[in-house]
């Protein structure tokens, strides 16, 4: 097999769209990383297998703890941090279009990502209700409780009952918690558009009278 070594060329090509698009870069690393995560450990689970929705994502952590005992995360957390860069470094490299968008759309989408905002905040509540409720009615937290069961990692949600699978505490409340995130930062980046539109459209004449 031969290896073909990049060209000066293909080199000065990388660095150009380092320099011009760093956001975009920035953006699509975190993406791939993201989803790198979710593809890895979904396909940990066959199909069809009797195991809490979410839980192979939350009853491991990676890297190992054995080899780096001080740094380390459930898969679900590292998905939630790249997940988040992913968003908010491709909403910079997509500034200049969205500026280019009517106040009206851009009100627009500011109205619906606070919908989505106000969803994840409740969803962030209910799951944590749920959560202490299930602590105390099982016991986990108590001397008594052995086993892999005895985890608040393990809890699982089993309503309603039409879930094939129930699905994971820890895993949806680290999901909707993303989610919640996603949408302030949303909310906080389209604020900051709206304000340097008005500070773009100021007129000169205005700054002299004021």
């Amino acid at each position: 097999m031969k290896i073909v070594k990049p060209n000066r060329a293909s080199l000065l090509q990388i660095r150009t769209t380092l320099v011009n698009r760093p956001w975009s870069v920035l953006s699509w690393t975190s993406g791939v990383a993201a989803a790198s995560f979710i593809l890895y450990y979904g396909l940990q689970v066959p199909l069809g297998a009797k195991i809490d929705l979410g839980a192979q994502f939350v009853l491991t952590e990676w890297p190992n703890p054995k080899f780096f005992p001080f740094f380390y995360a459930k898969p679900i957390t590292w998905f939630s941090y790249f997940a988040f860069l992913y968003w908010a470094f491709g909403l910079e490299s997509q500034k200049p279009h969205l500026l280019r968008l009517s106040p009206r759309t851009r009100r627009a989408l500011f109205i619906v990502t606070s919908v989505v905002a106000f969803g994840a905040f409740y969803e962030i509540f209910f799951n944590f209700a749920l959560w202490s409720a299930f602590m105390d009615v099982s016991g986990v937290l108590s001397s008594t409780c052995t086993g892999p069961n005895c985890s608040i990692d393990a809890l699982a949600n089993k309503f309603p009952a039409t879930l094939t699978n129930p699905i994971n505490l820890v895993f949806a409340t680290k999901v909707v918690t993303t989610v919640f995130g996603l949408a302030i930062y949303s909310l906080w980046f389209l604020n900051r558009l709206e304000k340097e539109t008005e500070a773009r459209n100021v007129s000169p004449w205005t700054e002299v009278r004021a």
